[in-house]
């Protein structure tokens, strides 16, 4: 997942949003990194796609994209190895 938090050296929790697709990082230029509803309210603002934490956040530029899902998400899949 895209949404990280950790700790800074003055003891304050931060939170840090990627893109899921490209691994952008969202800049917001304020002090909205202090918390995740308000980070994750204006990277809405700024055209990212950042709907429930458990979707994929993806950036304005990979938000028109489709993300394959994974083999994980996939169950049915299965890869089969040949020798040839």
């Amino acid at each position: 997942m895209s949404r990280h938090s950790y700790f800074s050296m003055n003891g304050t929790l931060e939170y840090e949003l990627h893109c899921d697709g490209c691994g952008t990082r969202f800049d917001c230029g304020d002090d909205s990194f202090y918390s995740w509803p308000v980070l994750r309210d204006a990277a809405e603002a700024e055209g990212w796609q950042v709907n429930a934490d458990t979707a994929p956040h993806r950036c304005t530029d990979c938000r028109t994209m489709p993300i394959a899902p994974s083999a994980a998400e996939r169950p049915g899949d299965r890869v089969r190895l040949a020798v040839r």
